[in-house]
């Protein structure tokens, strides 16, 4: 029995979601919010010599157990007039017109992961992610050895406000004469740090809304295209005002008031208290493991005000040194061969025209291929760095990727989308998954299962119809069954509850 599930999709396809009443009945009148198209596909979905021919599944009240159809035109005209109630035991079907796609289809799902800024030689320079760690980026330094460029520091970077970025995280890398990393050091020295906000604030015709001046980045933090659709990271609070009362709307919490004569200092202190909140969430992994905060507690809050409301706010923390060293064990190397131990046994060999990698850890071993453009050791130096430091063909799309996650036990896909700037190149990366757990409904063919007795409805002649699909839907309970004459052009419509 063949199945396909439905989920939503923005590319045009053969099958739609929620159809107009227009499109699919000849005549409408009377039949407004009375019938509801919910999904109508080309016949061609079904079988080949049906294309053309719209089959639209119409939900109908539970007392109406059978419509029959007419097709005139590429339309359903109602045949017999029936008691038809209206729908409002479904409720309100507020719903957008969409096209649906099938696992027959690849579903894609494309989420942005990180911004690269590359040299126009290749090396990676700066990158950052603003869905993951917003006031967070990485830049890298390189040197020759043996006539290869090696990456020779890394250091982390937090945004301190103002434009200003904070060095904190400095990790140098120690290579033997042949160019392989031999140890990784770390060096975190002790300060006082104070980082500071601007508020934002922009008046409109019922009051004004507050934002944040976030740390300027590649990408903004909300972009469809490159699949940042949702996310927590950015402040905005709305004021709505009137004669005598005030309201606010921030991070889905409520909170109204009267204009009463302080009202200013009480917004003022709301605005400060979820601009501390969004401070901390923001940063808390740098607070928690860089800074070594536990209490939120430990942070002094300087506020600086303007017409009565926050200006600036500024965050003073301190961190304590750090230091660390991680040699890297290797059982064999080569510049054709090697196995090393380092959050599980990587063997890499070089063909010459690709590079064959193995990675065991707990997941089990997985097999892939790099480019023979790339040296061993600089194959090592992107497994410590989990980063693509060198990059040669800045055309390339889909790599399925797995080396540079160390956790994740199966591949991913990953897109690139590259910019030329005038420092070199920019690319986003994004990662392709399959879309699941969305399921809207599910067609079957082949042959009906009937949830009561089997009712398959005859043509004129007395002849059964033939079957073309069932449709279980989220937005139904029941199930609805369709027939097919094609000597009389008419089209049966089953419903049958659970």
């Amino acid at each position: 029995m063949k199945e396909l599930i439905l989920s939503p999709s923005e590319k045009k396809s053969k099958i739609e979601g929620f159809p107009s009443l227009k499109s699919c009945l000849a005549d409408i009148k009377g039949f407004n919010k009375v019938l509801l198209p919910i999904v109508k596909l080309d016949g061609s979905v079904v079988n080949e010599k049906w294309e053309g021919i719209p089959f639209t599944f119409i939900l109908q009240n539970v007392d109406v157990s059978r419509m029959d159809f007419q097709l005139e035109d590429g339309k359903y005209q109602l045949l017999a007039p029936l008691n038809l109630r209206k729908l409002e035991e479904y409720g309100e079907s507020d719903v957008k017109r969409e096209y649906l796609q099938t696992s027959v289809d690849k579903i894609e799902k494309v989420s942005y992961e990180q911004v690269d800024q590359y040299s126009n030689d290749g090396m990676l320079m700066q990158s950052g992610s603003f869905d993951y760690d917003p006031n967070k980026r990485v830049l890298y330094g390189y040197d020759q050895i043996n006539g290869h460029s090696v990456l020779v520091t890394r250091t982390i970077q937090y945004y301190q406000g103002n434009d200003e970025w904070l060095d904190l995280e400095h990790y140098t890398y120690q290579y033997d004469q042949d160019g392989f990393l031999e140890m990784t050091i770390l060096h975190q020295p002790a300060r006082d740090i104070t980082m500071t906000e601007k508020i934002l604030y922009q008046n409109n015709s019922d009051g004004f809304t507050v934002s944040k001046e976030l740390a300027p980045h590649l990408i903004p933090a909300t972009d469809k295209d490159l699949g940042v659709m949702h996310t927590e990271i950015p402040f905005s609070a709305v004021f709505r005002e009137n004669e005598t009362d005030w309201n606010v709307s921030v991070n889905g919490w409520f909170v109204d008031g009267k204009k009463v004569p302080d009202f200013k200092s009480i917004q003022g202190e709301l605005i400060q208290r979820y601009a501390f909140n969004h401070f901390y969430n923001l940063n808390s992994a740098f607070l928690q493991f860089n800074c070594k905060i536990e209490n939120q507690r430990e942070i002094a809050v300087k506020v600086n005000e303007k017409d009565g409301l926050p200006d600036t706010i500024a965050y003073a923390i301190s961190c304590p040194e750090e230091k660390g060293n991680w040699p890297i064990k290797y059982i064999e190397k080569s510049d054709k061969k090697v196995v090393m131990e380092w959050k599980g046994n990587y063997t890499l060999e070089h063909l010459g025209h690709e590079i064959r990698i193995a990675k065991e850890n707990q997941y089990g071993t997985k097999h892939f291929t790099l480019s023979g453009q790339y040296t061993l050791q600089q194959v090592v130096m992107m497994i410590q760095t989990q980063s693509y430091l060198w990059w040669y063909d800045f055309g390339q799309n889909k790599f399925s990727d797995l080396f540079m996650n160390l956790y994740n036990g199966r591949s991913v896909e990953l897109h690139f989308i590259y910019t030329k700037t005038e420092k070199g190149i920019e690319r986003v990366v994004q990662k392709v998954e399959i879309e699941e757990d969305i399921t809207e409904g599910k067609l079957t063919f082949s042959k009906p299962k009937w949830l009561q007795d089997e009712e398959t409805p005859r043509d004129p002649d007395g002849q059964k119809m033939q079957f073309v699909a069932q449709l279980d839907h989220s937005n139904m309970f029941g199930r609805l069954y369709l027939f097919y004459s094609e000597k009389h052009q008419l089209v049966s419509q089953v419903f049958q509850c659970t």
